[in-house]
Formats: C-alpha cells, structure tokens, sequence
C-alpha cells in the first residue's frame, strides 16, 4: 500500500492517519524518512509528530552520539498511548481481547455462551468489556471492535 500525503487542510486527518502507520510499520524512524516515504514536506510531519506526542501516541527517542553531531531523533509508537477491545462472538461463546497501540494482546478471556439469546450475550460482551478496560485503569480505549461468523438471520439474531 502506498501511503501518499496531500498538503491540503482537509487532508489533515488523513495525513495524520499515514504519518501513524508510517511509524507503526517502519519505527523506529526519522522524521525526514517519513515525509519522504508519504511525500509530506518535513515542516509537516514535524507539525503532526508533535500532535501525536501531545497525544501520547508516540513517543520520541534518541540515540548515543557516535561522532560528530547529534543523530536524528528516531520515532515509535508508544504502546500504551491507547488500547482497543476486540470481540469475537461464535456459536459457541465470546472471546474478548485487550490490545495495545502496537497491536500486543495484553489480556484475552473467553465466556463460554451456546446459543445465547442477543441480550445475554450483550450483557457478557458488556461485562467482559469492564473486565479487560479495568486492568489499564486511566488507559485511553481507542475502541472496541465486533466479529461475527456469518451468515446469520437478522431478525431472529441468531447464527445459521
């Protein structure tokens, strides 16, 4: 995938979202090797990096001198600048995981559920939820994503 950034004001969100990933997938990194991985002027990243260190979604190093001048300051993601919740729900039971910004299962459970009606198993993905977001008390919870096996009836709510 070719991450490409526009200059344009409402490209901002948009160029954030690639200056991340180009840290998540090449950190460490320099902020001059990023913009010219996405095509974004250095000024620019420099403006974004700092958004996401005011965020605490990155976090900014650097290493030992080794000679003459100072190196560049290096770039990663900072794993718990965030956490997401993933939900896995089956015929058979829920699995929930809790994972950190650089994609780290920090804890899983699973709940057992056959043939759970839509309100129970609402009330056990609710409580596995408050489980996994407890063990990061303060964390900042991104999100919290659902799968489901298909097909399954929409009316009824139930697998097929």
């Amino acid at each position: 995938m070719a991450l490409r950034g526009t200059n344009q004001e409402f490209g901002r969100p948009y160029n954030r979202r690639i200056v991340l990933e180009s840290i998540r997938l090449h950190g460490p990194i320099a902020r001059g090797d990023i913009a010219r991985r996405v095509g974004l002027t250095v000024q620019t990243v420099s403006t974004i990096v700092r958004e996401l260190e005011e965020h605490g979604y990155v976090l900014s190093m650097r290493e030992e001198p080794r000679g003459r001048g100072l190196p560049p300051a290096t770039l990663r993601i900072n794993p718990d600048g965030g956490y997401a919740v993933g939900i896995h729900v089956t015929p058979l039971g829920i699995n929930a995981a809790l994972i950190n910004l650089s994609g780290d299962v920090i804890e899983s459970t699973y709940r057992e559920a056959s043939n759970a009606t839509p309100d129970h198993a609402f009330d056990l993905i609710g409580a596995m939820v408050l489980e996994l977001t407890r063990l990061r008390p303060g964390g900042r919870v991104l999100g919290i994503g659902m799968a489901l096996p298909g097909p399954f009836g929409v009316e009824s709510m139930s697998f097929i």
